[in-house]
């Protein structure tokens, strides 16, 4: 089996883990852009860079959230799709969004388009079927990712609820909502400390065991909302962007 094809295979385990689990839509987005934000290209498979991104998976279906129940969300990415402008335009469509993408977000310029095929499943079993499109926007190589997809139905308030603190601001009677979540990535034998614990259990930081050989951390920006029965969300890891910035960009997707 080459590394590419093993690579797949992997990250579709890790998305059918997260099926049993439980997340809110937020995260899931997130965990989605992660799983499918990694080039298809010959490298070694347990490159440190892997290994990240599966962990944020891993962690954010696991080590997160506490609301229990046996729902989650299965997602289903291909990691070498690259559709052009016009191709991811007419998948929106087709998954059921009303947006039209634009050229640029901000700064960051349009890549290239992915499908996401997705399966959510609330805690007493009943699951729905959504399309969701993925549009990756890059600036002197680093990523942004804008993720769109009809809002799910299936689950409740409590299932749908982030503990992770949040800013949020109304453009045109939509609310945009902001996070900067912290992730750390440790090796297998690393022991939290007390404050940790605390800081996972207030939703200040995710802590992952999954195969990094030294302790690494990274931000998570993001704005989330909703509009017109469909959820979008902008994300990406270390951007550095602010609160102001990424509402400002979500502000111009916000008709």
């Amino acid at each position: 089996m080459d590394e590419i094809k093993m690579e797949r295979e992997i990250k579709e385990m890790l998305h059918q883990c997260a099926d049993e689990l439980h997340a809110p839509d937020s995260m899931q987005a997130r965990v989605k852009f992660a799983l499918n934000n990694a080039p298809a290209r010959k490298r070694h498979l347990w490159s440190k860079r892997f290994v990240a991104v599966a962990a944020v998976a891993a962690i954010a279906v696991t080590g997160a959230f506490a609301a229990g129940g046996m729902g989650g969300i299965f997602s289903k990415g291909w990691s070498d799709q690259r559709l052009d402008l016009s191709s991811t335009q007419a998948h929106l469509a087709d998954a059921g969004v009303a947006l039209t993408l634009p050229d640029k977000i901000g700064e960051y310029t349009f890549s290239y388009g992915s499908d996401v095929d997705t399966t959510a499943r609330n805690g007493v079993g009943e699951t729905e079927k959504i399309a969701e499109v993925d549009a990756t926007y890059t600036k002197d190589g680093a990523e942004l990712n804008l993720s769109a997809h009809k809002s799910y139905t299936v689950f409740s308030e409590d299932e749908m609820e982030n503990p992770v603190p949040a800013t949020t601001a109304e453009v045109n009677g939509v609310t945009l909502t902001y996070r900067d979540a912290h992730y750390r990535f440790v090796p297998d034998d690393y022991e939290k400390s007390d404050e940790e614990k605390q800081q996972e259990k207030n939703g200040e930081l995710v802590i992952s065991y999954y195969g990094s050989d030294e302790v690494e951390d990274k931000m998570f920006q993001s704005v989330l909302w909703e509009q017109d029965g469909a959820t979008y969300l902008i994300s990406g890891f270390d951007t550095g962007l602010d609160a102001q910035t990424m509402f400002d960009m979500a502000a111009e997707l916000v008709k």
